[in-house]
């Protein structure tokens, strides 16, 4: 009877032996497990904080399970989109800095090529360009070219400065604070830019912003709202004089770059003085801004490097005031208006870039005549059973919750021993 318990014994001990050994191969090698009907797909990838992409061509999908998220509810997300109809033109989703999904759209249904219809890659942003521009102080306050923010408009134009500019002696206090909280009182109804696209080329911005634009309040004036296309374009200017640059050149050099930007994936529209569009008229990849948000979830740092103040992008992408909506605002990012204490950005119709600190998420929408259903898709689809990870890091292979299998493994190996020296023993005697 000892001997056949003894038999049985390590004939155990040889199975969970085995089975330990192939969890851990089969982990290693990325197979695909089973765990409470949940499936999860664990890369041969090392586990960190945050994957940084390098240039966006080589940036490729990894299943949504290895970051926590599940496909089968994305699925289910385009099946919706699908049904309702939504004028949805374009989705990615990173977690971790791990592209998730990155999927196109026309007339609701899914297309099979990585790009918009006629191999378009980029799509335009309309007023998310002003969260870009809220980038861009942030990185010239990081380089030293701006002191801070409550620098003042007369500091940087005070050569082209006339008496005759409208409500001229208010606008000399506006400062750099007041143009991103839309807080200066520039009036966001008018007058507009010519409607003709030739004579709007020939606008210079600048001058028009100061010349023509009254004001509705006085700068600063607690409490006051007043969203302005002007405003973000006076920031556009402040980047041009303090830098020598356009603010496309300064992004070029300072954020696009280093971020693995590439020049085809942007276009930006600039006036007859250059100086670029800070309100709209920019347009650019998914990926440009899955990268955007990126930098932003990191308070302006990639891979190490920082790129924009971070006490500045925590204040940027913070509620600092509220919208005439009342929603919060922060420094051209909107805030407490999307799930999980999300901060967005949008533009006219529908393009957003939606940052989740909570999860460590990044989704990017473009579209038409969309904003509220985005948070239908955030709460009811993406975010939707979405597994919290320590340290927002790569989820170890679940195959075995809360057990380490090298633990194991060791444990195995060790009683396997002892039941080989007691063989030994009792042969002897």
């Amino acid at each position: 009877m000892r001997i056949i318990r003894e038999k049985l014994l390590t004939g155990i001990v040889v199975i969970v032996l085995i089975a330990s050994i192939s969890t851990g191969f089969l982990s290693a090698r990325g197979i695909r497990t089973i765990v409470n009907g949940s499936s999860f797909s664990v890369p041969n990838l090392s586990a960190q904080d945050m994957y940084w992409p390098g240039n966006s061509s080589e940036w490729e999908e990894v299943d949504p399970e290895t970051q926590g998220l599940n496909s089968s509810n994305i699925a289910e997300m385009f099946e919706y989109i699908n049904s309702t109809k939504y004028d949805i033109h374009s989705v990615i989703i990173v977690r971790n800095g791990y592209l998730l999904t990155e999927e196109y759209l026309s007339n609701s249904q899914l297309l099979e090529n990585k790009s918009y219809p006629g191999g378009i890659k980029i799509h335009f942003q309309a007023s998310t360009v002003k969260s870009l521009m809220s980038i861009l102080i942030g990185i010239a306050l990081q380089e030293g070219f701006l002191d801070n923010v409550h620098q003042t408009l007369y500091e940087f134009f005070a050569d082209i400065w006339e008496p005759g500019f409208v409500d001229s002696e208010l606008k000399k206090n506006i400062t750099i604070e007041h143009l991103l909280t839309m807080n200066a009182g520039l009036n966001g109804g008018g007058p507009g830019y010519p409607s003709d696209a030739e004579d709007k080329i020939k606008v210079d911005r600048i001058k028009f912003a100061l010349e023509e634009v009254p004001l509705v309040f006085t700068p600063g004036e607690a409490g006051e709202f007043e969203y302005s296309n002007d405003g973000p374009s006076l920031l556009s200017g402040i980047i041009t004089n303090v830098t020598g640059k356009s603010a496309e050149l300064f992004a070029k050099e300072y954020l696009f770059t280093p971020l693995g930007i590439s020049e085809e994936e942007y276009n930006w529209e600039n006036d007859s003085k250059g100086i670029d569009n800070g309100g709209y008229e920019f347009a650019c990849s998914p990926k440009v801004q899955a990268k955007l948000g990126m930098l932003c979830l990191n308070d302006g740092n990639w891979n190490g490097a920082q790129i924009a103040d971070p006490d500045y992008m925590k204040d940027a992408t913070t509620r600092q005031t509220n919208t005439t909506l009342s929603m919060g605002y922060g420094y051209l990012f909107y805030t407490d208006a999307a799930p999980d204490e999300a901060y967005f950005t949008y533009g006219a119709e529908g393009q957003s870039i939606y940052v989740i600190p909570k999860y460590n998420i990044v989704v990017g929408f473009t579209g038409w005549d969309l904003w509220l259903e985005y948070n239908i898709l955030l709460a009811n689809y993406i975010l939707k059973n979405v597994v919290e990870l320590p340290g927002n890091q790569i989820p170890e292979d679940p195959m075995i919750p809360g057990f380490d299998l090298n633990l194991i493994f060791l444990v195995v190996f060790c009683a396997s021993v002892v039941l080989v020296l007691r063989r030994k023993k009792n042969s002897k005697n």
